[in-house]
């Protein structure tokens, strides 16, 4: 609701209307991974240890790594709407983020590897 209420009343339907949706949702997604990688609770450890295992170490690392592409992808998404024109922008969120989000994915597969854990240890 609040999110809304903002989206409302500071101009996401103004100028720019949709195109700054992304950039909150890019926003929130990474300050939210940011806040509980500073306060040692790695969100995405909650999320997916049922599917990855691997150690506190890495779930940090990994935790840092997507918030900071998020928060990219927020600021790409500010840069891109600003200056190019609607076409470019639909093109870019629908194939480009898309596909940047797909390759970072793949880009994080080493550290899996590096940072896995017996999952048949389980954690007190």
């Amino acid at each position: 609701m609040a999110i809304r209420h903002l989206c409302r009343h500071r101009g996401v339907h103004g100028r720019g209307g949709g195109r700054r949706r992304p950039t909150i949702v890019y926003t929130l997604f990474g300050g939210a991974l940011l806040g509980g990688y500073f306060l040692d609770k790695p969100l995405l450890e909650i999320v997916f240890d049922s599917v990855f295992h691997i150690t506190e170490e890495g779930w940090r690392k990994l935790t840092l790594r997507w918030a900071l592409f998020f928060l990219l992808l927020a600021v790409l998404n500010e840069v891109i709407w600003r200056t190019q024109s609607t076409d470019f922008w639909v093109k870019s969120k629908v194939i480009g983020f898309t596909a940047l989000t797909l390759v970072f994915a793949a880009l994080q597969v080493p550290l899996l590897i590096k940072y896995a854990s017996d999952p048949t240890l389980e954690k007190d």
